[in-house]
């Protein structure tokens, strides 16, 4: 399964990413994007299976089962959905590439919320 980036942004390793949760791999493997726009798409085809209050994150499930977290930001969850806006609903199929969410990146950036990759450009490999 591929698995397409879900923002355009830097490529960077979890283990850099300044929050534990992510950089020891807790919620599972990965890899994090320092963002340069807000536009987040479905980084595989299927269903909405979560979608976080506030919109800062979501789960797509494939339909082999597989799911894909995408969380934007660090400590977003205090924001209480300032800065987002919620494209798509719980439930609701998506294909790869759809827009689902949208950010307000340099806002994100403000609030103090490896090379490089376009959204909807392939980003690792998945074996369930």
């Amino acid at each position: 399964m591929t698995v397409v980036s879900p923002m355009s942004g830097r490529v960077v390793a979890l283990e850099d990413v300044p929050d534990e949760v992510f950089a020891q791999r807790i919620v599972g493997d990965g890899l994090a994007i320092d963002p340069e726009s807000g536009e987040v798409v479905a980084p595989i085809s299927g269903r909405v299976a979560k979608l976080f209050r506030g919109g800062h994150g979501v789960v797509v499930e494939g339909d082999d089962g597989v799911q894909v977290l995408v969380h934007v930001g660090i400590d977003t969850v205090r924001l209480r959905g300032r800065g987002f806006a919620v494209l798509a609903a719980e439930g609701q199929r998506v294909e790869a590439g759809d827009a689902i969410l949208r950010a307000d990146v340099e806002g994100l950036r403000a609030e103090g919320a490896a090379g490089r990759v376009a959204a909807g450009q392939p980003l690792l490999e998945v074996e369930p």
